[in-house]
């Protein structure tokens, strides 16, 4: 086990934490946006059961995409401790991981965002929307568990994107099958 190799993982492991914690409270932050109409905050004081399920699974759903921004942050990170130290390479990350996040964020949110809304076109005869603002908990877990499928299917082709966005390193790269 390498020193600088181990500290290269902490360090990594460390921002994905904070990272984690700031794209899901944006995310969420976003949704409530992209909602203005509902007052999902006051809802959930009131103890609205279904607006918690289904808000609690997207946010859940773009957790599980949001991590594929943290894998080639952190790819990108380790890879700093395998070079001299040089400021301009540590702006580059800096740079590409901020431009991950972004890109990946947006794709997560509009993604779990844009899946719902087809769903929903796709059963008009099911207003979901409606439904769950009336605290119908069989539509809610319905449309939860819609989304988490999506998500799940979904997960791969953002997992392949995010690897396509890790760059080539000097040390080279390691394929496993």
């Amino acid at each position: 086990m390498e020193p600088l190799s181990l500290l290269g993982g902490l360090i990594a492991y460390a921002l994905s934490v904070l990272v984690s914690v700031g794209m899901l409270f944006g995310t969420y932050r976003l949704n409530l946006r992209l909602t203005a109409r509902i007052d999902e905050d006051k809802l959930l004081l009131s103890g609205h059961r279904s607006i918690a399920i289904v808000l609690g699974t997207v946010v859940l759903c773009q957790a599980i995409l949001l991590r594929h921004a943290v894998f080639p942050s952190m790819v990108m990170v380790r890879e700093l401790f395998f070079q001299p130290f040089a400021w301009a390479s540590l702006l580059s990350v800096l740079a590409q991981c901020v431009l991950l996040f972004v890109i990946l964020g947006l794709l997560a949110v509009f993604s779990v965002a844009g899946a719902g809304l087809l769903f929903s076109r796709l059963t008009r005869e099911l207003a979901e929307r409606e439904e769950i603002l009336k605290d119908n908990l069989a539509v809610a877990i319905f449309f939860a568990l819609v989304l988490l499928g999506i998500t799940l299917v979904l997960n791969e082709g953002l997992a392949d994107l995010s690897r396509a966005l890790v760059p080539l390193s000097r040390s080279g790269v390691l394929r496993l099958s």
